[in-house]
């Protein structure tokens, strides 16, 4: 049976990806079939594998990783650790370009003071 683990790149796709799975609007639920019961925040390859990679588990492990950069990769700093797990993981990205941080912004009624702000929505969205 594959695993599922969701990680997030930041707090915003974080926030987003508890209240789906709160509220059963994935198809990934907070199972049994779903590493850490929600959302991780580990960007390296390496430190998902070992932290998350040494339980012993059949199949494959589904990696859905949320974030907004289509230029960041999932890559080992190793060959050999990329030939190692890379039988073990369907890696899937969830690219949520554009920022995602403008919907914590408007769900939270800060609109208009983002907008006075000039900043990026992750800047405003880290700062508020």
């Amino acid at each position: 049976m594959n695993r599922n683990a969701i990680i997030c790149e930041g707090a915003a796709e974080e926030a987003i990806i508890e209240i789906l799975l709160n509220h059963s609007l994935l198809l990934i639920e907070s199972d049994e079939n779903l590493l850490e019961d929600g959302p991780i925040r580990v960007r390296s390859a390496d430190e998902f594998c070992e932290k998350y990679l040494g339980r012993d588990f059949d199949g494959k492990v589904d990696v859905y990783r949320i974030l907004d950069s289509r230029r960041e990769q999932f890559s080992f700093k190793t060959r050999r650790k990329a030939k190692l797990y890379e039988e073990k993981l369907n890696i899937h990205n969830v690219i949520t370009a554009p920022e995602i941080e403008i919907l914590i912004i408007i769900s939270e009624d800060k609109y208009q003071e983002f907008l006075k702000s000039k900043e990026k929505p992750s800047d405003f969205s880290k700062k508020n």
